[in-house]
């Protein structure tokens, strides 16, 4: 194991290069924020990306761009010319292993940042793999078991830091201080993983959603034939094909019909079937409810984890925590006939960007079970106010940047904490450096709950009881019914 440099250990201030692994959405955004927070970094950069979208925005910063497809038989080399002791390594792409990156990183005593815990290609979107191979949970259990290997003390490594997964975690710390305030409940406020569980316990939080409905629209309508969508063309396509993933907790008194859990006792279940196809109900303060996809991300293995409390192998106290996606209207679209075409990719692709001319990506957890029912906490950013930091980003996109810059600042002031998640992190320093690209941050208590409206005009089989439980937020078809 290789320690970081003293120079990183006795200051914040960041002195070593920072290379870049892709230059897409995410990567275009996230350029011109990183002088903001790093100073003259542009001059000690290097972008390294699969295509030539990103180069005339790098180059317009003064960024070494290098056109290079890295692969398992090529990284290294490639690597070992441009990261060196005390160097950070931002991974922003989509099919660059994050565990090998993580582990060079170690070995040469670099920092490492990423959005999301990535695979090589040819793993969530492989018909030939069995359907747990595909999963989060799989991926996310490699990179936990190389921390072990790596160490507490090894260079920094934040996995899985954009806005979610990433910052949808301090959101939820921050929305159960609310609701403790809200029921005048005295406990102190947690520091430790175990003390978060049992505020989260004592409030009675059965449930954990995050919710997000992305209502941005451009001014070219979708057309036969294309997909559309706000962040990744290919992350998005892989989310969608991959089984719905999400944690089942203790208040539940039935499980869905073919959940299959990873490894028992772990509380984490896959479904026989993808997110693209499974559908559940949500709330965001804008509109109310609305029907989402249940689409896997690490967010809903890593929350709930952190929030449980075991005796021995037994679960004492669970959340059920899940991801409910309604992305902009023309990519719920292409998902439909993605899935309609027996997913065979459609032959043209839009990334939404310059021209959405109105909308927001609403942004948050909803925590649910409670004494007041249900709270919401979360970013309602316009594209108007997107474009006021970025003028050529998206609401989706800036959020993601805000947790990547939350990330890097995190991981240069704490050079030396080994491989961690969001959840590792100090919320509070970390909502700090993310709001102000975040837009209006919204409390928001309702009443509503995933029975409103059902079975009105389609009974249904319903538990009336505990309007919270899974078989009230699901589809039917989740239970065979």
């Amino acid at each position: 194991m290789t320690t970081p440099p003293p120079e990183l250990l006795s200051s914040s201030v960041f002195a070593g290069r920072l290379v870049m692994i892709g230059c897409g959405s995410i990567g275009q955004a996230v350029l011109p924020v990183l002088g903001r927070h790093l100073e003259d970094i542009y001059s000690r950069m290097t972008v390294l990306a699969a295509d030539e979208a990103g180069r005339r925005l790098a180059r317009q910063s003064g960024v070494q761009f290098i056109h290079c497809n890295l692969t398992p038989g090529n990284y290294r080399k490639i690597l070992k010319n441009h990261i060196r002791r005390g160097d950070l390594l931002l991974n922003v792409s989509v099919g660059v292993s994050s565990i090998d990156l993580i582990r060079y990183c170690a070995e040469v005593g670099a920092l490492y940042v990423d959005t999301s815990i990535e695979p090589w290609p040819d793993v969530f979107d492989n018909p030939m793999l069995e359907l747990e191979e595909r999963t989060n949970y799989v991926i996310r259990t490699q990179v936990l078991e190389l921390a072990k290997e790596l160490g507490p003390d090894s260079p920094t490594a934040v996995v899985d830091h954009g806005a979610n997964p990433g910052l949808v975690s301090h959101f939820v710390k921050r929305a159960l201080l609310d609701v403790r305030a809200m029921v005048g409940n005295n406990t102190p406020t947690p520091s430790t993983r175990e003390e978060w569980a049992r505020l989260a316990q004592a409030l009675g939080v059965c449930t954990i959603q995050i919710s997000e409905r992305d209502t941005q629209a451009s001014q070219r309508p979708k057309r036969q034939g294309e997909f559309i969508n706000t962040w990744s063309i290919d992350g998005f396509v892989d989310e969608l094909m991959q089984p719905a993933e999400l944690s089942i907790g203790t208040f539940e008194k039935r499980r869905p019909r073919g959940a299959r859990e990873h490894r028992p006792g772990s509380g984490t279940f896959y479904l026989q079937r993808p997110g693209a196809s499974t559908f559940a109900r949500s709330w965001v303060p804008s509109i109310g409810g609305f029907q989402g996809m249940i689409v896997t991300h690490d967010e809903v293995l890593a929350i709930a984890d952190y929030l449980s409390i075991r005796a021995g192998e037994t679960f004492l106290y669970r959340p059920s925590v899940m991801f409910v996606y309604h992305p902009c209207d023309d990519g719920m679209l292409s998902a439909l006939e993605l899935e309609g075409s027996g997913w065979v990719r459609q032959p043209f692709s839009r990334l939404l960007g310059v021209d959405i001319v109105e909308g927001m990506d609403e942004l948050g957890v909803l925590l649910a079970g409670h004494e007041r029912n249900a709270y919401w906490y979360g970013s309602q950013l316009t594209i108007t106010q997107a474009r006021q930091h970025v003028a050529y980003a998206n609401a989706t996109t800036m959020q993601v940047v805000a947790g990547a810059i939350a990330a890097i600042v995190w991981a240069v002031r704490h050079p030396c904490r080994g491989v961690v998640e969001p959840e590792d992190l100090d919320f509070e320093d970390c909502l700090a450096m993310a709001i102000p690209y975040l837009g209006p941050m919204v409390g928001e208590y309702t009443e509503w709950t995933p029975l409103d409206g059902r079975g009105k005009y389609f009974p249904e089989k319903l538990d009336v009881q505990n309007p919270w439980q899974l078989q009230n937020i699901r589809s039917r078809q989740w239970y065979g019914e």
